[in-house]
């Protein structure tokens, strides 16, 4: 395969692979950390590729080992909840959505304003401002435990939505 083709491929795939990494992450940073080094080892295993194959599966495959690694390899703060053993679990169901995220980002905003205030405030302080738990604890006046169970009830609760909202249309 020529390089430039190639790199074509990666090209149209960036934001597919960027939505693929952020869905296990939940942080634009961290993902786009990922992205780029997912980006560094498809650009040096392009020999290994065949073409004809599916690349988009090739590369989100490359895209979650390089989640897995950047996970072990960096420090965590205590309080962030994300493993590795939890981005394997969901890595499937996270191509899966990846590949249909216009629909889903729709369908996310519309949820996500059917969410009561403080929650809607606590999701925009830890995936959109990144702030750690321990700091959100301190905007909002509640505990770290409220505030963990507050982002699992409204993890569910968007799924949940969203699915109903795609199902509709």
């Amino acid at each position: 395969m020529s390089h430039p083709e190639y790199a074509r491929l990666i090209t149209e795939n960036q934001k597919k692979l960027y939505n693929y990494i952020y869905s296990m992450t939940g942080r634009r940073s961290r993902s786009w950390d990922i992205l780029q080094e997912t980006n560094l080892v498809l650009m040096r295993k392009e020999t290994e590729f065949t073409l004809g194959s599916n690349f988009e599966a090739w590369a989100f495959t490359t895209a979650r080992f390089q989640t897995l690694a950047y996970l072990r390899n960096q420090k965590r703060a205590p309080l962030d909840v994300l493993t590795p053993e939890l981005v394997e679990l969901f890595a499937d169901e996270a191509e899966e959505l990846a590949a249909s995220s216009p629909e889903r980002l729709t369908a996310l905003k519309r949820c996500r304003g059917k969410l009561k205030d403080k929650t809607r405030k606590v999701l925009t302080l830890y995936y959109e401002k990144e702030h750690r738990i321990k700091d959100i604890c301190a905007l909002v006046g509640m505990k770290e435990s409220a505030i963990k169970l507050t982002l699992m009830r409204a993890r569910k609760s968007l799924h949940s939505c969203i699915e109903t909202q795609l199902k509709q249309s």
